[in-house]
């Protein structure tokens, strides 16, 4: 039997499945150790469809397709996308792979155009359903899909990955993507490619205008960490990695005054201390101050002579939850090593109290950002233009098409099987695809 996606079987900040399984909801730890990551879900039988999406026609080509037998987008339309031609694994994980391919469009076979280069996340439909992966991928879709739906898209929309499309063939699901250069964290453990003290301001605003993008959009991240803040080529950071994600079914704005979730879920050096006391009972709803909390341990990072999380262990937040008790928040991460203003941006977004925790708002006005021109930093990210070409990762091509190729040609709506993802397929549309709608 096809399984179906099914966004409202459990509570919006769940994934859930439906297949012949009989119904299972797995409930938080009693107690997280460090560096552990959680993602609730449920499996149910009653299968709901996604919301109506504008599909493209049903592809699924057998093999690689003769250049006339391509569609080609008409203004306003939305293209099926493909095939790509794969060029190279680029990571290998527990939940499938990260693969770089370029899509052979019509161009691409005239000779006139090289054809997109991305990336492509691809999942193994068998092992994933059997590690209890898929819950977390559908997770991820669903948040991409707001994000694509917000009626403004805003100064941090530049800020954060887009899905372009969600693809499937027998075998595997795909999130198709730009191709970035590399993580944050890479940065931090090597000192790959840019120089974390003269970045550090531009990403901090970075990363604050991409998290208010996303609670614009309906979403909490709740899982901000350098591993999931990506850098493009040129340096400009994309937070990615939705899948443990809360996600309210309407794409617009979230009250920074509300409780939205009780999920313990992320990773534990990141996560705020209103979540962490959901690990035993009774829990309470948190908001989308948990974002801006792990952006100030990201920030710490950023800014401390010597980099390392600042909370990696219980005892660690336990002896800043101590000193933030008592009014000395900005003075023991000064002891860290962190300048007087740097240290009080960082406090701000450290708060115990998720009200008073700094949001976007407070940072724009916050004088580490301040230039002794009068203009600030924020001003400069907001309005620095995308400089980068479409085809950015084309320079990299040499580097990517060693060993084996092969042609992908995957599809929206597939055959149906026991294997086969309803509603799965879907084309951004306001993406590379899409009709700009």
């Amino acid at each position: 039997m096809p399984i179906a996606v099914n966004p409202k079987a459990c509570s919006s900040s769940t994934a859930t499945l439906s297949s012949n399984s009989s119904t299972v909801t797995a409930t938080p730890q009693k107690i997280l150790k460090p560096g552990s990551k959680h993602v609730l879900f449920c499996i149910t039988n009653d299968p709901v469809t996604l919301p109506s999406e504008a599909k493209p026609p049903r592809q699924t080509p057998k093999a690689l397709p003769p250049p006339h037998s391509l569609k080609i987008t008409s203004d306003g339309a939305v293209a099926v996308p493909g095939p790509f031609l794969f060029l190279k694994t680029l990571q290998v994980g527990s939940y499938g792979e990260a693969v770089a391919v370029r899509e052979l469009t019509p161009a691409w076979w005239q000779g006139t155009a090289p054809g997109r280069v991305l990336c492509m996340k691809v999942f193994h439909k068998v092992p994933a359903l059997a590690r209890g992966l898929v819950p977390g991928i559908v997770q991820e879709v669903l948040a991409y899909r707001n994000l694509a739906r917000a009626e403004s898209e805003g100064d941090g929309a530049a800020f954060v990955m887009t899905l372009e499309a969600s693809l499937q063939d027998a075998n595997r699901l795909f999130f198709v993507m730009e191709l970035m250069d590399c993580d944050l964290l890479a940065v931090f453990s090597s000192g790959y490619r840019f120089s974390r003290k003269q970045n550090a301001r531009r990403w901090i605003c970075q990363i604050a205008l991409g998290i208010a993008f996303i609670h614009a959009s309906g979403v909490i991240h709740r899982d901000i960490k350098p591993e999931n803040l990506l850098l493009s080529a040129s340096g400009t950071l994309r937070i990615a990695d939705f899948g443990a994600a809360h996600t309210e079914r309407a794409a617009r704005p979230l009250d920074p005054a509300k409780g939205y979730a009780a999920e313990v879920t992320g990773t534990y050096a990141y996560m705020a201390p209103e979540m962490l006391a959901n690990r035993r009972p009774p829990t309470r709803k948190y908001g989308l101050a948990v974002d801006y909390w792990s952006a100030g341990c990201v920030a710490f990072e950023l800014l401390a002579p010597a980099r390392a999380p600042l909370f990696d262990s219980e005892a660690a937040l336990c002896r800043y939850e101590a000193r933030a008790r008592a009014g000395h928040r900005a003075a023991y991460l000064a002891c860290a090593g962190l300048g007087a203003e740097a240290a009080a941006l960082v406090a701000g977004l450290l708060h115990l109290d998720p009200l008073q925790r700094y949001r976007t708002a407070d940072l724009r006005a916050h004088a580490f950002f301040q230039n002794a021109d009068g203009t600030s930093a924020f001003d400069a990210v907001s309005r620095a233009p995308d400089t980068e070409p479409h085809d950015a990762a084309a320079e990299l091509e040499p580097g990517l098409v060693r060993g084996h190729r092969h042609v992908m040609a995957l599809s929206l709506d597939p055959p149906e099987d026991e294997n086969t993802f309803k509603y799965f397929g879907w084309v951004n549309p306001r993406g590379i695809w899409g009709g700009g709608a």
